[in-house]
């Protein structure tokens, strides 16, 4: 996907419809799985997602006024899912499934992100989208993390 004809009213548009999309696939998954863990787990990535959306839309109502913070987190890539076959997410996905799927898109996100950060580079934006490129980054490690922890541990 290329950004470079973009506006910031359509990258704002467009995070803030992946973040819906993560929002709805974490709370569906989070009532659906069996481990504790993974059920709180997920429903924290739901949160931050919500949480992301939001400050998207407030972007939108008013692009003058969005304040943003500088992120130091150092996150690791686990990079376990990356070079894993991308699988459609379907109603009978199972948990190990939704994890790759999911840690695949976080993936996908984080690059977007830095892409629109380049875009938007020397303006407030650009700091605003790396770090939405670390938190998702950050969601990727925790869902990796758990691939590891309960997918892998089992086989």
């Amino acid at each position: 996907m290329t950004v470079e004809n973009w506006t910031i009213e359509k990258a704002l548009k467009t995070g803030a419809e992946m973040e819906l999309e993560s929002y709805n696939l974490y709370t569906k998954t989070a009532e659906t799985v069996k481990f504790p863990g993974a059920k709180k787990l997920l429903s924290e990535i739901a949160e931050d997602e919500k949480r992301h959306r939001n400050y998207f839309l407030k972007g939108l109502e008013d692009p003058a006024n969005i304040q943003t913070r500088t992120l130091h987190e150092k996150i690791p890539d686990l990079k376990i899912t990356d070079q894993l076959v991308n699988v459609p997410l379907d109603a009978d996905a199972d948990y190990q499934t939704i994890l790759i799927f999911a840690a695949q898109r976080e993936k996908a996100t984080h690059d977007f992100y830095v892409q629109i950060a380049r875009k938007f580079k020397e303006e407030e934006w650009g700091k605003m989208f790396n770090n939405f490129a670390t938190e998702e980054l950050r969601h990727k490690y925790l869902l990796e993390k758990e691939y590891d922890d309960v997918v892998l541990a089992e086989n």
